[in-house]
């Protein structure tokens, strides 16, 4: 299984790296052990917990990181979340939940560019990438 979060690791950097984009790469699990933690020659020092809370949020909550948007704003039911969860929770996009072969969800977080290029980098590595079983 740890081969498989690998491969994913590496579709994300050749993603980012196509697109000239230096990232680091998450992988949380669902009780919110970090799995995995890269982080590209040149990729920015914050992206390193921005990475980990995505992939986090995405783990925990089993939920696009992105779709959690509009209700964090000060209107939204979510208001407050990053604070109140001792800011392990994030609702920046670039944080998606995937499946391993063996059934186990996992969290994927992406960082290191804008937003658009942190949530395009995830949907295409996570489309270019397949669990393989054991």
């Amino acid at each position: 299984m740890f081969h498989e979060i690998l491969d994913l690791a590496a579709t994300a950097e050749r993603e980012a790296t196509r697109i000239g984009v230096h990232v680091v790469v998450s992988v949380v699990d669902v009780h919110g052990n970090a799995k995995l933690l890269h982080r590209t020659d040149g990729a920015p020092m914050h992206s390193l917990e921005m990475a980990f809370r995505k992939a986090y949020t995405a783990a925990t909550f089993n939920v696009t990181t992105e779709s959690l948007t509009a209700d964090v704003r000060p209107t939204g039911p979510l208001y407050g979340l990053a604070v109140n969860s001792g800011s392990k929770l994030i609702a920046f996009g670039g944080g998606a939940p995937f499946i391993t072969s063996d059934g186990e969800r996992y969290g994927l977080g992406i960082s290191g560019g804008t937003t658009e290029q942190d949530i395009e980098i995830l949907n295409r590595s996570l489309d270019g990438w397949s669990p393989t079983p054991n």
